[in-house]
């Protein structure tokens, strides 16, 4: 079969070529069928039990979808005249911009105060214009005393202020491709961008910085972007230069960047016409499949100028390199593809999709390296072999040198790997998803801002359910809640809480005469339900007590700011809170937080545990696949510790100098056992061939693998390094922990590959 194979495409190489390019015109024509989304919650399954209870905290009380202002003088304190009137101007920008539903504020903070046995609630500042020095002292002594306001919208040290616009996005729309949600997010944030751009040239003394959960999810967007017009580009570049470092032929590269373009756009193309939505991580995937993509045409095309150079004509070179390289090329594409389609195992749906973008791609790959490439070299004028490196006999020396002290080696890796083990466990599985993005983004600038100086930028949302209708009204429910807020205070990591029971506290002074000895719960059922009542009749449209209490009256919602941190210690404070409850609490039902800072620190933990079984599935597979493909068990055992020693180095080394493993690099050892094992194949399919076919020694059969594999070796992962390398440039942290991850990953393989796979063989394959 693969003799009728290589003879039909040398008959019909020009078939071949048409065919090849018609079918991905065609594929390529679904490219324009891509949605987009943006959304930080894509990252979420529909299971995912966070995401649920997010869900469900928003269908009780409103999404949590908004835009945070924070503003912060160079000089003095926000509370003079021009600060005062420029968050009064924002404000109102905030219930202009499209899908706003409640602006709060310093400006509109809805203040009580009673007149007899009347309650008067009106905003905090009414005519900022007018005020006079007395108006802005007593503005400054209410909202330092608020509870609501201070640790949230108005910093202790009067140094910054926020607003924050609460938004309704529109849901998504399935019959268009088009991110619906996404598409308001941005008319929203580019209307209140256009404002603040026109009150910061106004105000150059002042710092304005947008954040919130609008901001984070168009920022990826934007790093995305970013890089796909600036990283893409280069990286295109530099895996150009490095073919043409080694192959030393311009056609050579020049049909090699032909494949991985066809197979990247190709690739696109068939999601496209699945109706696939592309995340955030879906921009690391035209990179990696550039990336690997080079290694099949690489492997085709030295062994084709090898031939040329021994003296072959043309049609026998592109015979003989197909009959060579068509078992390595093919298991190697399958094991990739397994590697990649394990990241299936992963928590979060982009890296799924990722994984099976990735494999596609591979086999595309394949496919044009098979059907298009030989038709097309066949077609084309014979090249001139000049592969200089072969010349100059270096894979000779190299394969003389690690004969000649395979013991030393064996043992000196081995340790290597043993040391990499013990800093393996140095990791700490980690997300800090406020870096995500490099200081070039106004939403890291803001996060940094305001953790620095205003509030935490961390956010928890707690149902706390009284378990039945109108159980709100029983004072011990509220007494429950605000010990529960005075303990939370008292944490050292938790810089603001957002609780009712403040509110109702206030009330209850205000109905006694505004009399400070009255700041406290009211211990009467149907007085709380008074109080309730009045207070939401007193409310403006729009800032009414459903972002607080359900309409059943047995739930309301606590918000808790937490200063910057990582999952670890989120996770840590949302398992205090919930055996508080556990231990303190009798009217309120334990709950565990939400929101997206939680989701991700639940998803981070999970992950890790995913990706160790879809990392040892993945393993077996390939080891399976290896010993059929080899006819060797022996074999098939050896290859086990070349596949598995450079992960374990990579991430040795960065817990040696990062110690942190986020969502991102936790798919990481996934991704690389696929494409790691592509050397390992290719040399021992060479060296076995030596073995069987030729009769040579076990020293013979290493040294005819280095000179026929070496290079091809050497070039690929030279190349696979160099495009990975490039990705941490990325604005993305995820994507430049991934191509950093893989780059020292890719680098250990080669290492491990060209020395330490050797001798294994001369150790345990002898005569």
């Amino acid at each position: 079969m693969l003799n009728r194979y290589i003879a039909w495409i040398l008959l019909h190489y020009r078939v071949s070529v048409f065919i090849s390019l018609t079918v991905v015109m065609v594929l390529v024509a679904g490219a324009g069928k891509l949605g987009l989304s943006n959304d930080l919650r894509v990252y979420f399954s529909q299971d995912n039990p966070q995401l649920k209870s997010l869900k469900r905290l928003e269908d009780t009380f409103s999404k949590q979808d908004n835009i945070f202002i924070y503003i912060s003088p160079s000089q003095g304190s926000i509370f003079n005249k021009n600060i005062l009137m420029l968050i009064n101007d924002l404000t109102e920008t905030g219930w202009q911009t499209p899908f706003s539903r409640r602006v709060d504020s310093l400006s509109n903070f809805q203040f009580s105060k009673a007149d007899g046995d009347d309650l008067y609630i009106d905003q905090l500042i009414t005519d900022p214009e007018n005020l006079n020095a007395s108006d802005i002292e007593k503005i400054k002594t209410i909202a330092l005393a608020e509870p609501a306001l201070v640790g949230r919208l108005v910093a202790n040290s009067e140094r910054a202020t926020g607003i924050n616009i609460t938004l309704t996005l529109p849901d998504a729309d399935p019959s268009t491709i088009e991110d619906v949600p996404t598409l308001a997010a941005k008319k929203a944030y580019d209307f209140v961008k256009s404002r603040v751009s026109e009150l910061q040239a106004e105000n150059p003394d002042v710092t304005i910085l947008l954040g919130g959960v609008v901001s984070a999810n168009l920022a990826m967007g934007e790093a995305i972007e970013a890089d796909l017009s600036s990283i893409l580009p280069f990286s295109y570049l530099i895996l150009m230069l490095g073919i043409y470092l080694f192959l030393r032929s311009i056609a050579g590269t020049a049909q090699i960047m032909l494949i991985i373009t066809l197979s990247v756009l190709a690739t696109f193309g068939i999601f496209g016409w699945m109706g696939t939505t592309l995340t955030p991580t879906s921009g690391f995937v035209p990179t990696a499949l550039m990336t690997i993509a080079v290694a099949d045409g690489v492997h085709f095309l030295i062994t084709y100028y090898h031939n040329l150079h021994e003296g072959s004509n043309k049609q026998d070179a592109i015979a003989h390199s197909l009959r060579t390289n068509f078992t390595p090329i093919t298991i190697t594409t399958i094991t990739t593809a397994i590697g990649m389609l394990c990241l299936n195992f992963s928590e979060a749906p982009p890296y799924r999709d990722m994984g099976n973008m990735i494999a596609v791609g591979v086999l595309v790959a394949y496919l044009l390296t098979m059907f298009f490439l030989p038709a097309l070299v066949a077609w084309l004028p014979p090249a001139k072999a000049r592969l200089s490196l072969d010349e100059a006999g270096s894979m000779d020396k190299l394969a003389n040198l690690v004969i000649a002290n395979h013991r030393f080696l064996l043992f000196s890796i081995s340790g290597l790997v043993v040391l990499g083990l013990f800093f393996v466990s140095k990791n700490e599985l980690s997300e800090k998803w406020h870096q995500y993005y490099d200081e070039s983004f106004e939403i890291r600038q803001a996060a940094d801002a305001i953790s620095n100086n205003l509030s935490g930028i961390h956010i928890f949302h707690y149902t706390m359910n009284s378990g039945k209708s109108s159980g709100i009204h029983n004072p011990d429910y509220w007494k429950e809640l605000d010990s529960l807020t005075t303990w939370l205070r008292e944490q050292p990591e938790v810089a603001h809480v957002d609780s009712f029971s403040d509110v109702l506290k206030r009330l209850n002074k205000n109905m006694h005469g505004d009399n400070a000895d009255w700041y406290k719960l009211p211990d009467d059922k149907e007085l709380v339900a008074q109080y309730l009542l009045m207070y939401e009749f007193s409310l403006p449209l729009g800032l009414g007590v459903d972002a607080y209490i359900d309409m059943d009256r047995s739930t309301t919602r606590m918000t808790v700011s937490v200063f910057k941190s990582d999952s670890v210690a989120m996770l840590a404070l949302d398992g205090k809170v919930n055996k508080w409850l556990i231990d303190n609490a009798k009217t309120i039902q334990p709950t565990e937080g939400t929101g997206i800072d939680l989701m991700f620190s639940h998803i981070t933990q999970r992950n890790s545990i995913s990706m160790l079984f879809g990392t040892a599935l993945a393993l077996v597979l390939i080891s399976f696949c290896l010993i059929f493909v080899l006819r060797s068990l022996n074999l098939g055992l050896i290859s086990l510790l070349p596949n598995l020693a450079p992960a374990v180095l990579a991430y040795g080394l960065w817990g040696m100098f990062v110690g942190e493993i986020d969502l991102a690099a936790s798919v990481v050892i996934c991704i690389s056992l696929g494409i790691v094992v592509d050397d390992t194949v290719h040399f021992l399919s060479k060296y076995q061939r030596a073995r069987k076919e030729q009769g040579l020694s076990t020293e013979e059969a290493i040294r005819y693998t280095f000179n026929t594999v070496g290079l091809a070796l050497v070039t690929t992962s030279l190349v696979l390094v160099a495009g990975f390398l490039i990705t941490t440039a990325s604005h993305f942290q995820p994507s430049a922990n991934i191509g950093s991850l893989l780059a020292m990953t890719l680098g250990f393989a080669l290492i491990v590959d060209l020395l330490l796979l050797p001798a294994l063989l001369l150790v345990f394959d002898k005569e």
